[in-house]
């Protein structure tokens, strides 16, 4: 990365952590591997050094991995209401390019018919 605010700062490690200059990486305790965040080291914390962890800081991974699994699954969410936007604008295109009247309206129906279900 080539932003004037951010700094690429390669290690002896080989990884390269891109941070803003006044601030420095967190770096993981054990094998001094940099991480771009706080939350990003008890991640790595607990999935590479779990055997080393205290108890705390394996309560705070587990609650780390559990919020990263909730934003996981709504960004899941997210992308299969795209998709099923997607669809249905393809079926609408589809539809108006093909000039048959009653398949734009047996689309629309469908899609009422969707919207009705899902309430």
């Amino acid at each position: 990365m080539t932003d004037s605010n951010l700094t690429d700062s390669p290690d002896e490690t080989g990884y390269e952590t891109s941070v803003p200059p006044e601030e420095s990486p967190a770096e993981c305790p054990y094998c001094g591997r940099p991480l771009e965040s706080e939350r990003l080291l008890v991640l790595h914390e607990g999935l590479d050094h779990w055997e080393r962890l205290d108890d705390d800081r394996r309560e705070a991974f587990q609650e780390a991995y559990v919020g990263e699994g909730d934003d996981l699954r709504t960004f899941r969410l997210k992308m299969l209401a795209l998709l099923v936007v997607v669809y249905f604008a393809f079926l609408f295109v589809y539809s108006y390019v093909m000039e048959d009247p009653f398949s734009s309206t047996n689309a629309a129906l469908l899609l009422v018919g969707c919207w009705r279900g899902v309430r």
